[in-house]
């Protein structure tokens, strides 16, 4: 599941990185740099289009900030990281991570035989762990007598993950229509 999401994000990563790459070579600067050149190459196109964004990095800049840093950041940094006594359970942004002892955990259900796990904590706090090796996470809280229950209880995993794709492609959309309309520009 982990990798579908990743794949999704490359989706849309290469989706806007069609548009900059088209933007670029439509514009009327570039377009005058690659008058300069005596043969149009498709090596001497992709150096002058470095060259344009070394010239004017502004677009670079901003696709780099708005598309390439959050992509990367959701994509493969962003996480539930397991340890010792503890997991750290990241809420969106860094500095909202959220560490959570063992201790804590009152019980946990199982949603997907390999992927997604819930966890309920003696506060009333729950959370749905999506981990590409269950497994191991199984392994750990049963090192620590965590109760669980092994259902299979599927429905709501690949409803919420629905939201979750639903929401990454709206909001894409809108991004592009906003970048369309010429109010947000890289």
């Amino acid at each position: 599941m982990l990798n579908l999401f990743r794949l999704m994000v490359l989706a849309v990563v290469v989706f806007f990185f069609n548009d900059f790459y088209l933007e670029t070579i439509t514009a009327p600067k570039f377009q005058g740099m690659l008058i300069d050149l005596p043969n149009k190459t498709f090596f001497a196109r992709i150096l002058t289009f470095f060259n344009y964004h070394y010239t004017y990095p502004g677009d670079f800049f901003a696709f780099l900030g708005t598309i390439i840093f959050p992509a990367t950041y959701y994509a493969f940094i962003r996480g539930v990281r397991f340890h010792e006594k503890a997991f750290a359970f990241n809420r969106g942004i860094p500095f909202l991570n959220h560490t959570i002892t063992y201790e804590d955990v009152k019980r946990y259900k199982l949603f997907h035989p390999k992927y997604a796990i819930s966890m309920h904590l003696h506060n009333g706090d729950s959370f749905v762990i999506a981990d590409n090796s269950v497994e191991r996470v199984i392994a750990i809280l049963d090192q620590h007598n965590i109760p669980g229950d092994l259902g299979d209880d599927y429905a709501k995993i690949f409803v919420n993950f629905k939201r979750v794709v639903i929401f990454v492609l709206s909001f894409t959309v809108l991004l592009f229509i906003i970048r369309k309309m010429g109010n947000f520009s890289y």
